[in-house]
């Protein structure tokens, strides 16, 4: 048994990347980051350079009103993805209504180019790639690419349409396709890389944590357990030389009552194992402490490994039995037993001044209490059974 009296509330063995600290909260935020830089740069390539392209080219489409509404539309659409995509919204209806509101607006764009200029005036193209990787981005790679390809099949009919297509024309598909693609699919890469970055530094982030948090408590447990050793010799020197030099009467019943405060106290000390104690081992301790220092003679028995439970379980488990050690002056006897899966109890046996002074107290937190006497003797147990 191993009890610092006022180490961390949770038990760090217990602790996961899961548990830890933030290590969830950092990764969310590690890929919004990247979520919110994809709405910057398609919003910022619709304003500025489809924007700049229609300006340019607007007196050379068929009709430039519907260039100008082109335009407007496919800004609404990444207005409404990137607002579905920061919300953390998988709605596939919306997802898929927005594509396909997404390819009908690039189709009537490559209907409103006249075809020898389809290749450099048709700025709607890039976007509806772009836009396509805005409402695509958290799906699967396999879906994006299903997209490019639509995409580049309605500007290829397009060309068809509007007189058929040379080789140079062929040739500029090809070059705008692989550059305008290979940029969308690299986008769509880098966000399921910035994902498991995200969750390996989590990871790694909450093991630091863990590491950190287990040796705090280790010092803190040495430290405390270093402090009963020294509490343990101011206690046993003076009896021990007394005895040796003959001005101590073995036979003085406080005298002998202070070899037992003692001799449970180094029991204790020479059992303690656990480099950190469980939570419930831990909240017993400033109680078992204290009454030693009272001079009362404290036994503690653990009885089987205790289970995992939450920390409030373990401090409501904790608060009679403390109790009843705050009124012990003599001797109390203090078993912790785990009597079956996600059950466990801890009794206080006690003497004299506790069966009178206790009042009784009732168990929260899903804890029952036991209490009984005999004569000048309590007894009380409390009892957690998990959920």
């Amino acid at each position: 048994m191993a009890d610092a009296p006022h180490a961390p509330s949770a038990a760090p063995s217990d602790a996961s990347p899961d548990t830890a600290p933030g290590a969830g909260l950092f990764a969310a935020r590690f890929t919004r980051a990247f979520d919110v830089a994809t709405v910057i740069t398609v919003a910022g390539w619709q304003v500025a350079a489809a924007g700049a392209a229609l300006l340019v080219y607007l007196g050379r489409y068929h009709v430039p009103a519907v260039a100008v509404l082109v335009w407007a539309v496919q800004l609404l659409i990444i207005v409404a993805g990137s607002v579905l995509l920061l919300r953390g919204v998988t709605s596939a209806a919306a997802t898929w209504g927005l594509v396909a509101a997404d390819l009908a607006a690039g189709a009537a764009m490559a209907a409103n180019c006249p075809g020898g200029e389809q290749l450099m005036i048709n700025w709607a193209w890039a976007t509806s790639g772009l836009i396509g990787v805005l409402l695509l981005l958290h799906r699967r790679m396999r879906e994006l690419i299903a997209l490019l390809l639509v995409n580049a099949g309605i500007v290829l009919a397009a060309l068809l349409l509007a007189g058929g297509i040379d080789r140079h024309r062929a040739a500029g598909l090809v070059t705008l396709l692989y550059a305008s693609a290979s940029i969308q699919l690299a986008m769509m890469t880098a966000a399921r890389v910035f994902r498991y970055s995200g969750g390996l530094a989590a990871g790694a982030a909450a093991e630091q944590y863990e590491i950190a948090a287990r040796e705090a408590v280790i010092a803190e447990v040495t430290a405390a357990r270093q402090a009963r050793y020294r509490e343990a010799r101011t206690l046993v020197a003076p009896i021990l030389r007394g005895l040796a030099d003959g001005t101590v009467d073995p036979a003085d019943p406080a005298v002998q009552n202070r070899c037992a405060a003692a001799e449970a106290m180094l029991r204790r000390l020479l059992a303690e194992r656990e480099d950190v104690p469980h939570p419930l081992l831990r909240a017993l301790q400033p109680g078992i402490d204290e009454a030693v220092r009272r001079g009362a003679i404290v036994e503690v028995a653990p009885v089987g490994g205790i289970p995992v439970m939450p920390e409030e379980a373990g401090l409501a488990l904790a608060d009679v039995p403390l109790a009843v050690l705050a009124a012990t002056r003599t001797r109390a006897r203090v078993t912790v037993v785990s009597t079956g899966p996600g059950q466990v109890s801890v009794s206080v046996l006690a003497g004299g001044e506790a069966a009178a002074t206790f009042a009784g107290r009732s168990g929260r937190d899903g804890v029952t209490v036991t209490a009984d006497r005999d004569g000048d003797m309590l007894w009380v147990e409390a009892r957690w059974t998990s959920p």
